[in-house]
């Protein structure tokens, strides 16, 4: 019979130490040391001697064991074993798996040439199978029907009870549909976290039904001899990964314990400057040139930069990290970011720029452009604003660098915002009297300091009129319409009660102007009379 090359191999490696023990036993020699094999009590031959640092005794129980394998193949066929032999040495082969190896050491011990002891071993084997297969063929079937409906029963109640498990989670979801609202209505809305709750709770109910069925069929493979190899083969499946994947966290582990390290400095140093940080912002901790405002900004960029290193030191110990893959990988993700950052980079340069001039801060009310309103947002790429029609306007922050910014609010803390309305007089109303109405007008309006006093400018001597300025200051920038809106209200009351008309001689218009026109009647002057007003209209 013709070895195979993958059984070659194996007789190769058993053939090395028999080779040195028959040069220590000569031919005709019987060893001191012998074992009966003897796998179903009665002996069906004697082994002498070990092989390499094998002993007899070991040798007789390892060939005893695989006697007694073939006993519970209830597809054993006699002719199914074979003698093989290689170099000096002949091994008895079933189904190309080793039963017994016969040195020539063992045949000067029993006194009979090699081939024909290898043939009489096999003999043996194979006769005292057949005869325990005989014995006991009904009895260990009946045993192996049984375990295996007992396999197939208990699979049963499990996938079962799993279903009617499942059925009670559902229903159990269902119930607490507000609960769910409350934990994740930011994220996503009550119908999709039904769905995406049920949708889990399927993937793994026949998740574990695929476990139970797999674990059901390991069971019925090993419960008969002749699938014990499927048995074999499906664990294999699963322990061989396993093997694989434990093992590669074992090796990882000191990479894991590095990282860890890493981590926690980056964690520590990271908590005393954030400690810092919002001891300098609120005062307690002074630093000369530092402005409490900056150290919000300046503690997250320091953040990112201890990010960054720890990621540069953390690198070299991620798995793979030196693969020719991983780095493919990080430069297609470094091109991408080059090409596609331009304006995001930008936009967070311009910002960290905007954060040290220190333009404005949140709440304070700004002139961007043309726009304006109160600053709600700061952040790296874009400023928001909410004009007081409670628009919400996003700015990136690369257009504030190259636009001009009015920063009322800060105007208004430090020197009193000067708020003015301007209107033209006559040239027969008396400037003095102007003056006075629109500093009494000026007073009287609400949210306006009365120190520093408002003050009246002249600010042109037109054709047909004066140009009048009130001018008034205030610390409360963010009620700047009102403030105007009231002042032109005490405007109109100061000017109408003195029988002030509030229109410029420049507009054109037919009509007696012999009685000044002002609201009410009792406004008008009554001792003075005006020259009469004539219109000569000729043919």
């Amino acid at each position: 019979m013709k070895l195979p090359p993958y059984l070659l191999a194996a007789v190769l490696l058993l053939s090395a130490p028999s080779v040195r023990a028959y040069a220590e036993y000569p031919p005709g020699a019987v060893a001191a040391d012998s074992a009966a094999v003897a796998p179903f009590g009665d002996t069906l031959f004697t082994l002498y001697g070990g092989i390499g640092a094998v002993t007899a005794q070991k040798r007789g129980e390892l060939v005893a064991e695989n006697i007694s394998l073939l006993k519970d193949d209830l597809l054993f066929d006699p002719d199914s074993l074979a003698v093989v032999a290689a170099d000096r040495e002949m091994y008895v082969v079933y189904r190309s798996k080793i039963i017994i190896g016969i040195t020539e050491r063992q045949s000067a011990a029993a006194g009979k040439p090699l081939p024909e002891l290898a043939q009489a071993y096999r003999d043996a084997i194979a006769a005292a199978v057949v005869a325990k297969q005989a014995e006991n063929t009904w009895f260990a079937t009946l045993k192996q029907l049984v375990l295996a409906l007992c396999a197939v029963a208990l699979a049963y109640f499990a996938v079962k009870h799993l279903n009617r498990l499942y059925r009670k989670m559902v229903a159990l979801l269902e119930r607490h549909q507000i609960k769910r609202t409350k934990l994740l209505k930011y994220l996503i809305d009550t119908k999709k976290q039904l769905t995406i709750g049920l949708m889990a709770l399927k993937i793994a109910k026949y998740f574990l039904i695929a476990l139970i069925v797999y674990i059901c069929a390991l069971v019925l493979f090993r419960i008969f001899p002749a699938t014990r190899w499927l048995s074999d083969t499906l664990i294999l499946y699963i322990t061989t990964p396993l093997k694989s994947m434990l093992f590669a966290i074992w090796s990882y582990l000191p990479n894991v314990f590095d990282i860890t390290i890493i981590i926690a400095l980056f964690y520590l140093v990271n908590k005393a400057l954030r400690i810092v940080s919002r001891k300098v912002a609120g005062g307690s901790i002074s630093i000369k040139g530092f402005q409490p405002d900056w150290a919000a900004p300046t503690y997250r960029i320091i953040k990112v930069i201890f990010i960054i290193f720890a990621l540069i030191l953390i690198f070299p110990h991620l798995p793979k990290s030196d693969s020719d893959i991983f780095k493919g990988i990080s430069v297609f993700m470094g091109v991408l970011l080059s090409l596609g950052s331009t304006s995001i980079i930008s936009n967070v340069v311009s910002g960290l720029v905007i954060t040290y001039m220190n333009p404005f801060k949140e709440g304070d009310r700004i002139k961007m452009g043309e726009h304006v309103g109160d600053v709600v947002e700061k952040t790296a790429l874009v400023t928001r604003l909410k004009t007081p029609k409670n628009e919400i306007i996003t700015i990136p922050n690369s257009n504030i660098m190259t636009a001009q910014t009015v920063n009322y609010s800060k105007s208004a803390r430090e020197y009193g915002l000067i708020l003015h309305a301007q209107l033209t007089m006559g040239y027969e109303v008396p400037w003095r009297k102007v003056h006075e109405l629109l500093m009494e007008a000026g007073a009287k309006t609400a949210h306006v300091l009365q120190e520093p006093k408002p003050f009246v400018l002249q600010t042109a001597l037109d054709d047909f009129y004066v140009r009048y300025q009130i001018n008034v200051y205030t610390a409360e920038a963010g009620r700047m319409l009102d403030i105007y809106s009231s002042l032109y209200a005490n405007v109109q009351d100061v000017f109408h009660r003195e029988g002030i008309e509030l229109v410029s001689p420049s507009v054109s218009a037919i009509r007696d102007a012999s009685t000044v026109f002002v609201p009410k009647e009792n406004m008008r002057p009554g001792k003075e009379r005006m020259p009469p007003f004539r219109v000569s209209v000729e043919k």
